[in-house]
């Protein structure tokens, strides 16, 4: 498995296609109908995040934020790319399509949506909720033995979920566009220059530097610090949770970040093999026409970052 561990590169899977910054330099870049790759840059500096991510703990508060804030950017601007409509749907699902004057795509990303809803809701939130009011205090249990099975119920759903939800078939094209940005982001080492598209696809999808992975590992830390600290009021339960979520993300990146710049070895693997489980669930193999979508972004950011952050 190879890495990339250059921290001024920022990429995400967007709608059919990705999102690479390097520097300076911001490319877009889709698959549309017509097969051609449709791309759009922009050039922007960012000093203040610049300078965070050279702090300790505050870099893993903006590796939470900032990838966040890089997807809902990447789909708000490469839907004006027109990507291509990737979904035919069956011919149930066409006709419904054509009763309500949407796209199959549409129908089928309104229901993967509320398919992840429904997982979400159901399996992490309201099923341990229930498993710990009605079920669980019929066997005499104390106050935390109740809430320490209901932690470990709710982590067990979490994982459940991210076993199933990158399978949608709308969020499976996200997960094949993951593989593709890793497959280009992996060649980096091995290029003179602009990256090709052979040696893309000689790389690896996977990389031990995730932040989808961060994500999902501080979000069930967060859940098993919830079960230890308890208040009673609603606006101090969401501000102290809110705390936590962040406080995780500051502590957890620091061993996390040197453990993905170090050289892989055994301990080393040991160590991150919870997060390159996480990666493996959410990465799928791309085909060669999302490897170059991801190689055309990728040598187009290149070229236009001013700041030079990549020789």
């Amino acid at each position: 498995m190879s890495s990339n561990t250059n921290p001024r590169v920022h990429a995400t899977p967007v709608a059919e296609g990705v999102r690479i910054q390097i520097g300076s330099a911001t490319a877009f870049a889709v698959r549309q109908e017509s097969k051609d790759v449709a791309l759009r840059l922009r050039r922007e500096y960012h000093p203040v995040r610049d300078t965070l991510e050279r702090i300790p703990f505050l870099r893993g508060i903006v590796r939470l934020l900032g990838s966040a804030a890089d997807f809902l950017d990447g789909v708000s601007e490469s839907a004006q790319l027109t990507p291509q409509q990737i979904v035919k749907g069956t011919r149930f699902e066409q006709r419904f399509a054509e009763l309500f004057r949407i796209r199959p795509t549409s129908l089928v990303a309104a229901g993967s949506a509320l398919a992840i809803l429904f997982l979400l809701g159901g399996l992490v939130i309201a099923g341990p909720w229930a498993l710990a009011r009605w079920v669980l205090p019929a066997f005499g249990l104390s106050r935390a033995a109740v809430n320490g099975v209901a932690c470990a119920a709710r982590l067990l759903c979490m994982l459940l979920c991210v076993l199933l939800i990158p399978r949608l078939r709308i969020i499976n094209r996200f997960a094949m566009y993951r593989g593709a940005i890793n497959k280009a982001l992996n060649a980096v080492p091995a290029a003179d220059g602009c990256i090709s598209q052979a040696s893309a696809e000689r790389a690896s999808h996977l990389s031990r530097r995730s932040d989808a992975a961060f994500g999902v590992t501080v979000l069930m830390l967060s859940v098993i610090a919830f079960a230890l600290i308890r208040t009673f009021t609603l606006p101090v339960q969401i501000v102290v949770r809110l705390l936590i979520v962040l406080a995780v993300a500051a502590i957890l990146n620091e061993p996390l970040r040197l453990l993905e710049n170090a050289r892989p070895s055994l301990p080393v693997n040991i160590l991150l093999a919870f997060q390159l489980m996480l990666e493996r669930l959410m990465t799928r193999k791309p085909h060669a026409q999302m490897v170059e979508v991801a190689v055309y972004a990728f040598n187009a950011a290149r070229e236009n970052d001013n700041s030079k952050g990549i020789p």
